[in-house]
């Protein structure tokens, strides 16, 4: 990440760029994520599963597990395209990152939420208590790459640097689902890449059509020190010993980094 893309995304909170993949992985990626929908659709495999209202598949995880059988996803985070954006921000040391599939539902449209990404920290606190959280550290990185044309994330720009408005609120703490004033909806070619601060305020579209076939993918910061917490229900399928078995050696490091902080 240069110092302009840097610049724009911690203004604005985000930044698209075009060549964070290999284009030679685009089509291998795109295979392997319908074999995975397929899959997670049909109950074949379903390690932690996202669904819409409906109990139609929106979202997939466990796209490293050796149920999928799909190496490439450990290969693309891997990959010297990310890494080059990746390591300018969060330095070489690096603990396990992941990679998910957003996707369309087959049958009924579903609007998601808004909301951060603030996990179990206070959603409805005081300006000191959300300035407190957003002005943390930041230890992890975030993407979407479209493997297929997207426009299902809309987000508000600068928003992951400042208290909420009342309108915000309205949607953050109260459920509303109306569109935000401010809000911009991130249109994203088939192999654009959206690095974004998953403190701004945010939702994903998900609609029958266009399909929409998106990796939502990550990486950490490792730093030596940290305590040993239990592990997110939503990942618990990544301590299978299979797992480590079946990522990259390259990849094993950041795994047992990771796991060595898993209580489990």
């Amino acid at each position: 990440m240069n110092d302009e893309q840097k610049s724009q995304y911690e203004t604005e909170g985000y930044v698209i760029v075009d060549d964070a993949v290999d284009p030679a992985m685009l089509e291998p990626l795109l295979a392997a994520a319908k074999r995975v929908k397929a899959k997670a659709r049909s109950g074949e495999v379903d390690l932690f599963t996202h669904c819409t209202p409906n109990g139609e598949v929106m979202m997939v995880r466990g796209l490293f597990a050796p149920e999928f059988n799909e190496p490439i996803f450990a290969d693309y985070l891997l990959s010297d395209p990310v890494m080059r954006y990746v390591e300018p921000v969060l330095g070489s040391e690096l603990r396990m990152g992941d990679v998910l599939l957003f996707s369309s539902p087959n049958e009924v449209d579903h609007t998601g939420g808004w909301h951060r990404d603030f996990g179990k920290n206070p959603r409805d606190g005081s300006p000191e208590v959300e300035m407190e959280i957003l002005n943390r550290p930041k230890n992890g990185l975030k993407w979407h790459l479209a493997l297929v044309d997207d426009s299902r994330l809309q987000l508000v720009p600068g928003s992951h640097a400042r208290y909420r408005t009342d309108e915000e609120r309205e949607c953050l703490v109260n459920g509303s689902k109306a569109d935000i004033s401010a809000q911009k909806v991130i249109h994203l070619k088939a192999g654009q890449t959206i690095f974004w601060d998953g403190n701004t305020v945010h939702r994903g579209i998900y609609h029958v059509e266009p399909e929409r076939m998106t990796l939502a993918a990550n990486w950490r910061k490792h730093t030596e020190g940290e305590e040993p917490a239990e592990t997110d229900e939503r990942v618990k399928w990544l301590l299978a010993d299979s797992v480590r078995d079946f990522l990259p050696k390259k990849m094993h490091i950041h795994y047992d980094r990771w796991r060595a902080l898993q209580l489990g």
